[in-house]
């Protein structure tokens, strides 16, 4: 009886130091996603980009609804004249709007596909099973975040100065 107890012990301690050991194994790493959009140059040069598009777009409003109102004042007695210039300036912004949407989803998939694959190649260089954002951990984890950064800005040029 006794020697199946101590032979139940002996398998228990070996199961929870196997436990141990995977647990050990797992290396969590986090990485501050919020800093690394701060302070990627390309993302910085994407964030003015967009800025700057959206100015356009809302200058190009602006001329459009001028153009309109001076239509109206000039033409009070053609509405249908009217109503075909604001369609088709509508339809003009419309295809602008689509354009820089499309530019701006292309761009952001391809900076994020950039720093996700940096993050990961850190990762590896670290041993890091696991990286986490690191907003969502409390405590641990071995911050990488300035090591992506580097990399990131290693192989892009800074921003243009405002």
């Amino acid at each position: 009886m006794k020697r199946l107890i101590t032979l139940i012990l002996s398998l228990l301690v070996i199961a929870v130091g196997g436990m141990r050991a995977a647990f050990a194994a797992d290396t969590i790493g986090t990485v501050d996603y919020d800093k690394l959009i701060r302070s990627y140059n390309k993302a910085q040069v994407f964030q003015d980009d967009m800025k700057s598009k959206q100015a356009d777009l809302e200058k190009m409003r602006a001329d459009y609804i001028k153009q309109i109102r001076e239509a109206k004042t000039k033409q009070p007695n053609n509405p249908v004249a009217v109503e075909q210039l604001q369609k088709s300036l509508e339809e003009k912004l419309e295809g602008k709007v689509n354009e820089y949407s499309n530019l701006q989803e292309s761009q952001a998939k391809s900076l994020e596909n950039e720093m996700n694959n940096t993050i990961e190649t850190v990762a590896k260089s670290k041993n890091l099973s696991v990286v986490l954002a690191k907003q969502t951990v409390f405590v641990g984890g071995t911050d990488i975040t300035n090591d992506v950064l580097t990399r990131l800005n290693a192989g892009s040029s800074a921003p243009a100065s405002k």
